[in-house]
């Protein structure tokens, strides 16, 4: 099943909302961001694949990372600028794209977060979307990707596909009470530890689940 053009209608039809209750940044996100402008001696490229109503855009940007930013939502796109140009910037690092098919060059970027993307693909699309990653990454560059597990508050009350019991809808609730209901897929974690353990060059280096949240650390070889 390819669910990207659901995906796609789902966020664009969420829209601005989206920024109503995603508002600040994850501690994880901003705790090893953080540590990886610590350690560097220059300043480092960033992808944010994914970047919804652009929050962890303006975060990066206050850390002072070189940031581009890619969401496969145009609404979701146009969200993130019209933030970024309230706070002076022009937003023209903010892209539409795919993640399974990215518009940049080999070894681009030093480093790469996506959060809370891959689990609204498939694992075959996963794949290609990590493979992209791989490619557009640096060598000994790294990636931080999150996947809610299905112990988050919001899949509790979604609903469990007739065929893929690893998929659940989950519905966003509009201003005028009308529900948008998205594609998540949330195998547990040892499978989508097990599964992400051959991507070409790249590494887990380390997993965890913390507060719902399904975390994975990734360097390129």
């Amino acid at each position: 099943m390819d669910p990207r053009q659901s995906v796609k209608l789902a966020y664009n039809s969420i829209g601005s909302d989206f920024g109503t209750k995603r508002k600040i940044p994850w501690d994880f996100v901003v705790d090893w961001l953080k540590d990886k402008k610590l350690n560097s001696q220059r300043k480092l490229k960033l992808l944010i694949a994914g970047c919804g109503n652009g929050r962890h855009v303006r975060l990066a940007n206050e850390l002072n990372f070189d940031v581009k930013a890619v969401d496969i939502s145009n609404e979701m796109v146009k969200a993130t600028i019209i933030e970024e140009e309230k706070l002076g910037r022009d937003g023209s690092n903010i892209f539409i794209s795919d993640i399974c098919n990215l518009d940049f060059e080999d070894e681009e970027f030093d480093l790469i977060i996506s959060i809370a993307v891959l689990h609204h693909l498939p694992f075959d699309l996963c794949d290609l979307a990590l493979n992209e990653f791989s490619r557009i990454l640096k060598k000994n560059g790294e990636i931080l990707i999150s996947c809610w597990d299905r112990s988050a508050p919001s899949v509790k009350n979604g609903t469990i596909d007739d065929i893929d019991e690893d998929v659940i809808w989950v519905n966003w609730t509009l201003p005028d009470k009308s529900k948008i209901s998205r594609y998540y897929h949330l195998p547990v974690i040892n499978k989508r530890k097990l599964k992400w353990s051959s991507i070409k060059n790249l590494q887990c280096i380390h997993f965890e689940l913390l507060d719902s949240n399904q975390l994975f650390y990734f360097s390129k070889n």
